[in-house]
């Protein structure tokens, strides 16, 4: 069967909509770039997210109570207004795509986005770690290949 773009897909894949979580990083613009070609072969809207984890303070073992002091209000912000700018960079990059910023724990918050916005494919970028980095940092990408009720593409950055 003949998809729209003259493509031949299988007549009951329909993709409609593409999720592509970025965190901002080199591992994560060939995802980008991949969800945006898919895009266009499927017809379907691509949604770029970004997802602020602002438990940064937890994980450094700093007390619960530092959001109580001006200065980590101060930092919360400075975080959000740097995320802002690098979503309105992508935004210029992918003029087709829409962008999200959400606050949370990137893999519950990838997942839920997913499920709100109807998508029916996630496209990200992974870092690759391995060993201690991997055990201490876990990885976003696998917990969402796990988890996930839709298919994921995962896409490597290319060695250096």
């Amino acid at each position: 069967m003949e998809g729209s773009q003259g493509s031949r897909t299988p007549a009951k894949v329909k993709v409609r909509r593409i999720l592509a979580p970025t965190d901002f990083s080199e591992a994560a613009e060939p995802a980008l770039h991949w969800a945006i070609a898919l895009g266009e072969v499927f017809g379907a809207e691509v949604v770029i997210l970004h997802v602020m984890d602002l438990s940064i303070a937890a994980l450094a073992g700093l007390p619960s109570q530092i959001a109580a002091f001006p200065a980590a209000g101060e930092l919360l912000e400075r975080v959000r207004s740097e995320a802002e700018q690098e979503m309105a960079k992508v935004a210029a990059r992918f003029p087709t795509a829409r962008t999200l910023l959400r606050e949370g724990s990137p893999r519950s918050v990838i997942l839920e986005v997913a499920a709100e916005i109807g998508a029916d494919l996630i496209v990200m970028g992974t870092h690759g770690r391995t060993g201690l980095a991997h055990v201490f940092f876990g990885s976003v990408a696998e917990h969402i290949v796990r988890h996930s009720k839709i298919p994921v593409l995962t896409v490597r950055q290319a060695e250096g």
